[in-house]
C-alpha cells in the first residue's frame, strides 16, 4: 500500500496536470484530509512534498509532526517539532506538542522543560492543554 501511495504522489509530480503546479500549502491541504481519514503516513509523505517546495514552512513541519506523533513515531516527532521551534520560538503548539511527545516518550524532563517553555507563552492555554492531555 505504501509503494502505492508513493508511485501516486510520484505520478502527481510528474504528470503536467498534477501537483507539479501547485503550492506547497496545496500538500498541505491534502495532509489535513488525510489526517481526518487517519491516513498518517500518507499525510506525512504530503507535508514532505511542502516542505521539499518550502524548507521554512512551519506548518508542514508541525503537521507532519503531529502526524508522526499519531503514528508513534516520537523521534521523528520531536524532530519536527523542534525544527518550528528554531523557525518560530513564539509557536505554543509546538512547544506544547513536543512536551507531549517527550511524555510519551518516557523523557520527563524534556517534557517538563517544554511544557515551562509553553506556560511562559501562555499559561491558560498550556493548563488547557495538559488538562485534556490527562484524558487522551
Amino acid at each position: 500500500m505504501r509503494k502505492l501511495t508513493v508511485l501516486f504522489l510520484i505520478l502527481m509530480i510528474i504528470s503536467p496536470n498534477g501537483f507539479a503546479q501547485r503550492k506547497p500549502s496545496d500538500y498541505l491541504k491534502a495532509a489535513l484530509v488525510s489526517t481526518k481519514n487517519k491516513n498518517y503516513s500518507q499525510a506525512v509523505l504530503l507535508c514532505d512534498a511542502a516542505i521539499n517546495m518550502n524548507n521554512t514552512y512551519e506548518t508542514a513541519y508541525f503537521h507532519r509532526g503531529y502526524n508522526k506523533l499519531m503514528m508513534k513515531d516520537y523521534t521523528g516527532a520531536l524532530i519536527d517539532f523542534s525544527i518550528v521551534i528554531d523557525l518560530n520560538s513564539e509557536n505554543l503548539d509546538a512547544y506544547l506538542y513536543r512536551g507531549l511527545t517527550n511524555q510519551k516518550a518516557g523523557n520527563k524532563w524534556a517534557a517538563t522543560q517544554d511544557y515551562n517553555a509553553a506556560r511562559r507563552i501562555d499559561a491558560v492555554e498550556t493548563l488547557a492543554f495538559m488538562t485534556t492531555s490527562l484524558f487522551r
